[in-house]
């Protein structure tokens, strides 16, 4: 029997009434109805299988791709008296254990998971024998090959819902076209049996602009447009990682509290940069799109776009992390011609050919005959080293999620080895090649040569991480610094050795027996499409927000009357002769 809905949102959450779409999706789930919903970014779809889990007997699984986003709201349910947990890489074996046993022991009502999870056959054992009634899968998108940032593992779930005795499910998501929501829908085996909730995708708080700037001309914009939102915190989201520490060094320089985020830091580095944003510590994060889902900020003033997102979907879900507290906030997308280069590198690495798919896999079974194991250790660099063609390391780490996803190898861990440092200028030249602004790494250089000085000079194997704890800095930070020497040619330095682990499952099928590459060509031709969509984006000389209303079939499109080009056409009917400027009014 399931509780009241509307006395347990007043109770655990402490709200009076439901948003759009949440109480339709949440009456269709206590029902023992399969369900899609698609909210806006902030719309509150967390809510939905949080407040149905109370609703409903037994256990819900909650299936995230997100460590923070796991820890962020585990906590946050603990503090309002609901029993949850998650268990994922980030825990000892020990807690796993502990926590596991928690579960066996029905000791709580929300348990996070990461889908990779269920390649351990031990954890399917523990929840058969528990009432699991809610299977809510977060990020549903992911599950589809036409989505923007498809995850095999995800492809898993349709079996682990029958091997867990057919719960109810509910798929969540913020961004997905008509066509995706059938493939979420398809690739869960729901036939037509489920409820499809719909929010409308429109931000009405939030302004939309875009500005064509040359590639130097970005970074000076980008910093005027921060110093013109007072007061307020916000995002900028950039191509590479490269670019993201250039940024952070261009604003640091300008007083403004900033820090990178990207997938090459490590975990401890990509946490304090997060708590520190959530805590107001730090204005500005300059990210790639590593940076964003399941951080829970509710007053992010802007959201700025170096370059262009390869998609609508990925530039609407970021561009949608601002204002989620229903405050004015703006959006602004800085491009250039060349951003589309950049793109279709990505799209490349994203989307390898069948023959680069085939070679690759041969190369894996050559590194197996040659140490003699079906557990194999290799660099990317020794793998592209053999390649007939050149193609991308992306497109590499693509190929093995692909060769994985068919069951011919599995992915173990990832090993990392010692990086090599050495001075070669004299103390005077290498605090000299520092700019005077950057006093950050001034202090770094300094504790360096105070604590490190013969290691320095004489060249030597270390660990970046504990280096930074040493020196009791970020990591981060160490590196922006190693990085300035070696430019400048005052530093020997070799990067850390990061190789990869996998075990060898099917030495003897073919490759074109086992992919589709039917499938595989159809998605590179859709993500072409979908960049052709966003770079029209940009171009569009109407409403903005409606353009992307269109594109996700939202059925009430209007013009949203605040993006720079409603403004535009608004100061035009009154004025012929205003010379109205986008980044103006944006910033």
């Amino acid at each position: 029997m399931t509780k009241d809905i509307y006395q347990l949102l007043h109770q655990y959450f402490g709200y009076k009434e439901f948003r759009s779409g949440q109480e339709e999706a949440i009456k269709s789930i206590t029902n023992k109805e399969n369900a899609v919903v698609v909210l806006p970014t902030g719309g509150g779809k967390s809510l939905i299988y949080q407040l149905s889990a109370l609703a409903l007997e037994g256990v819900t699984i909650v299936i995230s791709p997100l460590i923070s986003l796991m820890k962020d709201q585990v906590d946050s349910l603990n503090d309002l008296k609901i029993p949850a947990t998650y268990i994922n890489s980030s825990l000892p074996l020990m807690e796993c254990e502990r926590r596991l046993e928690g579960i066996k022991n029905n000791e709580y009502k929300l348990i996070y998971i990461a889908p990779e999870r269920f390649n351990n056959r031990n954890f399917i054992n523990v929840l058969q024998n528990i009432k699991v009634s809610l299977f809510a899968i977060d990020e549903a998108h992911c599950i589809s090959q036409w989505g923007h940032d498809f995850r095999p593992s995800y492809m898993r779930l349709k079996q682990v819902v029958k091997n867990i005795g057919n719960p109810v499910v509910a798929a969540l998501t913020a961004t997905a076209t008509p066509e995706v929501r059938k493939d979420i829908a398809r690739q869960l085996d729901l036939g037509n049996d489920y409820k499809l909730v719909i929010s409308g995708f429109a931000r009405e708080n939030l302004h939309f602009g875009a500005v064509e700037a040359s590639d130097w001309q970005k970074n000076s914009l980008i910093i005027d447009a921060v110093k013109g939102v007072e007061g307020g915190s916000g995002i900028v989201y950039v191509g590479t990682r490269s670019k993201a520490d250039e940024l952070v060094e261009s604003l640091i320089a300008e007083g403004i509290q900033s820090a990178t985020y990207h997938a090459g830091m490590d975990a401890s580095s990509r946490e304090w940069v997060q708590d520190n944003f959530l805590n107001n510590n730090i204005q500005v994060v300059v990210a790639t799109n590593a940076f964003g889902l399941g951080i829970n900020k509710k007053d992010v003033r802007f959201v700025i776009h170096h370059d262009i997102p390869g998609t609508l979907e990925a530039y609407y879900q970021e561009a949608g992390r601002a204002g989620r507290d229903g405050k004015t906030s703006f959006c602004l997308l800085f491009f250039s011609p060349k951003d589309r280069y950049l793109r279709e590198f990505f799209i490349k690495g994203d989307n390898p050919s069948p023959q680069t798919i085939a070679e690759i896999h041969e190369i894996l079974l050559d590194f197996s005959v040659e140490q003699g194991s079906k557990i194999i250790m290799f660099t990317y660099s020794d793998l592209v080293s053999r390649l007939s063609d050149s193609v991308p390391e992306m497109a590499v780490g693509t190929s093995i999620k692909l060769l994985e996803k068919e069951g011919l190898i599995q992915r173990n861990k990832e090993k990392n080895g010692a990086a090599y440092l050495k001075a070669l200028a004299k103390d005077n030249e290498l605090k000299d090649a520092i700019s005077t602004r950057a006093k950050k790494q001034h202090e770094i250089l300094d504790k360096l040569l105070d604590n490190y000085y013969d290691e320095f000079k004489q060249g030597w194997n270390f660990s970046i991480e504990d280096l930074a704890n040493n020196l009791e800095v970020k990591k981060d930070s160490v590196s922006r610094l190693i990085k300035n020497l070696q430019e400048q040619d005052l530093v020997e330095y070799k990067p850390p050795f990061k190789g990869t682990e996998l075990e060898i499952l099917d030495d003897t099928s073919n490759v074109s027996d086992k992919i589709d590459f039917r499938v595989l060509e159809e998605k590179l031709e859709k993500s072409y499409e979908k960049l052709d969509k966003m770079e029209n984006y940009v171009y569009n000389v109407f409403c903005r927000q409606k353009y992307i209303l269109e594109y996700f079939g939202d059925p009430e499109i209007k013009d949203c009357g605040k993006c720079d080009n409603c403004m535009k056409a608004s100061r035009s009917m009154k004025n012929n002769n205003v010379d109205y400027r986008e980044k103006e009014y944006l910033i």
